[in-house]
C-alpha cells in the first residue's frame, strides 16, 4: 500500500492510497478538511497502474471537496463478471 505524500487543495489535505492487488491497483483517498475530522473514501475501483489509480484518487477527492459529481474514469477498470454456466441441449 502506498500513502507516501499529502496534496493541499483548497486548504484540505488529500491522500491518495494505492494497493498493489497482484495484475492491477486499487485507489482510495483520504480527505482531510482544515478544522475537522478527515474522511476515507473506500475503494474507488481497480486500475491497470498505479499512477492511474494515484490520479484518480485525488480527482476524487477535489471532486468531494468542491462538492460536485465524482470523475468518470478515462481508462478502463477492472469488473468482475460471474461466469455463468450454461447446460447444452441434448
Amino acid at each position: 500500500m502506498e500513502a507516501d505524500f499529502d496534496v493541499r487543495y483548497n486548504g484540505w489535505a488529500l491522500t491518495p492510497i494505492v494497493v498493489d492487488e497482484g495484475d492491477s491497483y486499487t485507489a482510495m483517498v483520504i480527505v482531510a478538511p482544515p478544522d475537522g475530522e478527515s474522511r476515507a473514501s473506500g475503494a474507488l475501483g481497480q486500475f491497470p497502474c498505479a499512477l492511474s489509480a494515484r490520479q484518480y484518487a485525488l480527482a476524487y477527492g477535489m471532486a468531494e471537496v468542491d462538492h460536485r459529481e465524482p470523475p468518470m474514469p478515462d481508462w478502463p477498470m477492472r469488473i468482475a463478471v460471474p461466469r455463468v454456466r450454461h447446460r447444452s441441449r441434448a
